[in-house]
């Protein structure tokens, strides 16, 4: 991602389910929440509370979302999902017809999102791990960093990372009732993998 980076939201909690999406000056740029009735249903709303998307949660069949004042319709519809041996792969359009590919779909890797009118030579978005700094003890917020392409289409960038997050995070800890865990209301340039952004990683 040797592009230079144009934007970096943080995501705080470290869940895609419940969490609010900052700027590096702190202002919230969206809220992400989950509410419990006879279905599971995340919500995705933007700074002045207008919901741009919703996924109600299913356990034996795909998830189903809404995109803005659209009709549910189930995720696989708008999200491609790859076959083997490309299963890490999932593939969407934008609403002028653009493809892209987020990739680290699976357990223990990271989300990165490709645009396919660039040939996917390099990510354009790419998502950072919450992590302790060992030395200082801080916890560092998860970091989705952008460049200038991918902001043309910031806020289904984020829709399609959270939504896609959600069910990577459950497929990554089936020991345990992850959705639980995700659906519960929270407590209160790039140089590498290992490496964290600040202040649009200048």
């Amino acid at each position: 991602m040797s592009t230079p980076i144009a934007a970096v939201l943080t995501l705080t909690p470290h869940n895609p389910c419940n969490a609010t999406v900052c700027d590096v000056d702190g202002k919230a740029l969206y809220t992400v929440y989950t509410e419990h009735g006879k279905a599971t249903v995340t919500y995705v709303a933007d700074a002045d509370e207008e919901v741009l998307a919703s996924l109600e949660w299913h356990d034996t069949r795909p998830d189903r979302v809404t995109l803005g004042k659209g009709s549910p319709m189930s995720l696989r519809d708008w999200m491609h999902f790859s076959p083997i041996p490309f299963k890490d792969d999932v593939t969407f359009k934008d609403g002028s017809g653009r493809k892209y590919k987020w990739r680290g779909n699976s357990p223990g890797r990271a989300l990165e999102l490709f645009a396919e009118d660039d040939g996917s030579k390099e990510p354009i978005s790419r998502f950072f791990k919450s992590r302790k700094d060992h030395k200082t003890g801080k916890v560092e917020s998860a970091q989705l960093a952008f460049t200038a392409r991918a902001l043309e289409i910031r806020d289904t960038v984020v829709m399609s990372f959270l939504f896609l997050e959600k069910g990577r995070r459950v497929n990554e800890n089936t020991s345990q009732n992850v959705g639980d865990v995700l659906g519960a209301p929270p407590l209160g340039a790039v140089m590498g993998v290992n490496s964290r952004l600040h202040n649009g990683g200048v």
